[in-house]
């Protein structure tokens, strides 16, 4: 899908351990590689390497979605993989407990 982020994916790799390559592809855990901003960015966005097993390559990506519903994007093929942080229930939860009992505000 993006051929600029499947080619940084494969330098990445060759900056990676076997152990790590490892990790990557029997359990799904994802790499941080760091922050980037791209031409016609307002900010910057942090950048992953993962394993996608829908096409079997090693992709970079970054968190696409709101935080309850973040994904990755394969680099390849394009197939999401689901990214939500293991605080984001937690983070969801203390909100609501913030905002129990305040009324809504009705603008006439």
């Amino acid at each position: 899908m993006n051929p600029a982020y499947a080619r940084e994916a494969k330098e990445a790799l060759l900056k990676m351990t076997p152990r790590e390559r490892c990790l990557m592809q029997e359990y799904g855990r994802k790499i941080y590689l760091g922050h980037e901003r791209r031409e016609g960015w307002n900010g910057e966005l942090p950048f992953y390497l993962f394993w996608c097993g829908h096409c079997e390559h090693f992709a970079k990506g970054y968190p696409n979605g709101h935080l309850e519903h973040r994904y990755l994007i394969c680099s390849e093929c394009g197939e999401h993989h689901d990214f939500v942080p293991w605080w984001a229930p937690i983070s969801l939860l203390w909100q609501g407990i913030r905002n129990f009992g305040t009324k809504p505000s009705i603008k006439e």
